[in-house]
């Protein structure tokens, strides 16, 4: 019941326009612990905002930027490391905050200690 309360809410008064209202619910799957659900709207709006990526304004580029950003850190819960520093690298682009270069550079330790703990382990 919750969960319906608070999509219906999001509906209601939450965002201004669609792609806004999608990634609204992208955050609460993921605060759900939705991950699939929370890439899957994520992954939306990328795909909306992002085929006319060259024509938006300002802040459908800042929103678009969120969307790649908030794919990262999903894909890093998931532990898909690769997949986590490819969005990371499109956020960054799009918008060179501290929080998207923060991310990206967490991402890249991460995916570093990664390699290293692999190449350590002994054979069988």
């Amino acid at each position: 019941m919750k969960k319906i309360l608070c999509i219906a809410t999001l509906f209601l008064f939450g965002c201004n326009n669609e792609y806004e209202l999608t990634m609204e619910r992208g955050i609460q799957y993921y605060e759900w612990d939705m991950i699939e659900e929370s890439i899957l709207e994520f992954k939306n709006v990328t795909h909306a905002l992002g085929a006319d990526s060259d024509k938006l304004d300002y802040s459908k580029i800042k929103l678009l930027s969120r969307a790649h950003h908030n794919l990262s850190v999903a894909y890093a819960k998931k532990e898909w490391y690769v997949e986590a520093a490819q969005e990371a690298k499109k956020a960054f682009s799009l918008y060179p905050s501290d929080d998207n270069k923060k991310v990206l550079e967490l991402i890249q330790k991460k995916i570093i200690s990664n390699n290293n703990s692999t190449t350590n382990q002994p054979n069988p």
